[in-house]
């Protein structure tokens, strides 16, 4: 089934005042959001999804079961009321060169799941519903799939999200929704703090190698200006007690 945000919309609505009629939730889609890049006082929240691909180029189709949702959520306590942006990660098919990603299809069985999923999760998080009382309804696979997971042709694996699993993501305050930088993915991220954590302890064992050198000598056996004061009184004594034993052996 083609998504359409206007049927998804109602059965999200539906759902959620079933539980809470008083609720006033809207769900939008966006494809501009990004994974761990949460504005405050947003939630994060993933799940997997059985989904099916058709190419728009060759007009090849296949599924999967690991179509990455991503949500990001918000709740106005003045007003009462709840936003949810939703975006569905794309794949590419694997047989078109430089073929465009192409967006996920659902069947009304899946569909259901995804939102079923959302809104437990909603439920638990702003409305005291307990944490973890809805359990995760699991991803069913419609179809039979051969194979891995297709990682090089995952819009999800590309931007290094797919691979980390479900998860929800309460983040420090961090920059808006509409404040992403352009460069500097969370991968590379990581790196340049890797790097920069690299150079800085091998600049702290720099520094630190005289320090350990003198106390290396400090805390040896025997000081060198000791030693050459230890050798003086031993040839001192060793003379003193020659002379003496000469002098006795005269008389």
């Amino acid at each position: 089934m083609t998504l359409d945000i206007r049927t998804w919309e109602k059965t999200f609505q539906k759902l959620i005042q079933q539980e809470k009629p008083s609720a006033k939730w809207t769900l939008r889609l966006d494809g501009n959001l990004k994974p761990d890049y949460v504005s405050p006082g947003w939630r994060q929240y993933q799940q997997r999804a059985f989904g099916r691909f058709r190419c728009s180029s060759c007009q090849r189709s296949w599924a999967s079961a690991q179509v990455q949702v991503l949500c990001h959520m918000c709740w106005d306590h003045w007003t009462s009321q709840g936003l949810v942006l939703m975006r569905l990660f794309a794949q590419r098919c694997q047989k078109c060169s430089w073929s465009p990603y192409q967006m996920p299809e659902f069947s009304t069985d899946s569909s259901t799941r995804i939102l079923k999923n959302l809104v437990h999760r909603i439920l638990e998080k702003y409305y005291g519903y307990g944490v973890k009382k809805y359990a995760e309804i699991p991803v069913v696979q419609e179809l039979p799939l051969e194979g891995s997971h297709d990682i090089v042709n995952c819009e999800a694996c590309a931007l290094g999200f797919c691979a980390k699993g479900l998860q929800d993501y309460i983040p420090e305050p961090c920059q808006s929704l509409l404040s992403f930088p352009n460069t500097d993915s969370p991968s590379s991220l990581i790196g340049n703090v890797y790097v920069q954590n690299q150079e800085n302890n091998q600049s702290a064992e720099t520094e630190r190698a005289p320090e350990n050198q003198q106390n290396y000598e400090h805390n040896g056996s025997v000081p060198s200006h000791n030693r050459e004061k230890l050798v003086i009184c031993v040839c001192v004594f060793l003379f003193a007690y020659f002379v003496t034993k000469g002098f006795k052996l005269k008389w």
